[in-house]
């Protein structure tokens, strides 16, 4: 079996990612077409 450190900061950094997307988009005003489109 290898380490499975890689994987585990793959894991990290990918719900990081995820976290700051959603951030990111809740801070936006809601005046982007996709975001209107998404939640009409």
């Amino acid at each position: 079996m290898s380490d499975y450190s890689t994987a585990i900061y793959g894991l990290t950094a990918f719900a990081f990612l995820i976290t700051a997307g959603v951030v990111y988009v809740l801070a936006q005003p809601s005046d982007l077409p996709s975001i209107q489109k998404a939640r009409s």
